[in-house]
């Protein structure tokens, strides 16, 4: 006998173990060690490499891995897209092995690179792309259902996680940097002073940005950080610094992004802070 009721709660059970069994599987999934690998090499030269993934749960788990551009922007948005429409992308030159496989009940597996960068003297400064691992779920692996002619109900929810996969040309390629906006806003009673930076180089720059802020006097009120920040050429980043405890006036910040080496950049605002 038809029983809508007993259907309703079928497909209300199916929606709710979709939703959390798969991230239980996903969450089971780790990988092992740092989320970006730097490597120099000249053109021509071969570099290589590993991803170690573990498995924590208490069965066999399968997942494979697979390349995708990556871009960040300082409004927040970031784009995973296809590495060919990126002139910088490393994607050609990576050869993965194995593309999938089975990682064994509270075990680990490798997925092995190899990069090859092409003989070409025109090659300079960074170039990238992101590693995906992502889990594969067990319904994907599962035969046929027999009784397909079923309507059934779920959601799916898949998770990954990236790995920068980044080569440098040996030392080569022009760093720059464009501080391409600043803004003066309130974070809970709290005046911090945001900035918007753009690599406009050809080289990955990892920069400590901080700020020192003087008063009409010339006289220093101290620095104030706002930590690392890492930019690919054409992307860019927003960081801030808490100016807590900088009384009402006007000053003048210089700001200062070190990357490091003998690269520094810097520039010099006049700020307002106002009551």
């Amino acid at each position: 006998m038809f029983n809508p009721t007993k259907i309703l709660i079928w497909s209300f059970a199916a929606i709710v173990s979709a939703l959390i069994v798969p991230t239980l599987v996903y969450a089971q999934i780790q990988v092992v060690g740092g989320l970006s690998r730097r490597m120099e090499a000249a053109p021509g030269e071969e570099v290589q490499g590993r991803v170690v993934v573990r498995n924590a749960s208490d069965t066999p788990r399968s997942a494979r891995v697979y390349l995708t551009d990556y871009q960040a922007f300082s409004n927040g948005t970031t784009r995973y897209g296809d590495p060919a429409e990126n002139g910088r992308s490393n994607a050609a030159w990576i050869h993965m092995v194995p593309r999938e496989q089975e990682i064994p009940a509270k075990g680990s597996a490798s997925f092995h690179y190899v990069i090859s960068v092409p003989e070409d003297e025109a090659l300079s400064g960074s170039y990238w792309s992101m590693l995906m691992v992502e889990p594969i779920a067990p319904e994907e692996l599962a035969p046929p259902d027999p009784d397909g002619d079923k309507v059934r109900f779920g959601i799916r929810t898949r998770t990954r996680t990236g790995i920068h996969i980044a080569t440098h040309i040996q030392d080569s390629g022009k760093r720059d940097l464009r501080f391409s906006g600043r803004e003066l806003e309130k974070q809970k009673g709290n005046t911090a002073l945001r900035l918007d930076l753009e690599n406009t180089g050809e080289r990955y720059l990892r920069l400590s940005v901080w700020a020192e802020l003087f008063d009409s006097q010339g006289f220093s009120l101290g620095r104030f950080d706002a930590g690392t920040r890492g930019l690919y050429p054409g992307n860019s980043g927003r960081v801030r610094m808490d100016l807590a405890g900088v009384p009402p006036g006007e000053y003048e910040a210089l700001v200062v992004a070190d990357n490091g080496d003998e690269y520094v950049f810097g520039a010099r605002y006049e700020l307002e802070i106002p009551e």
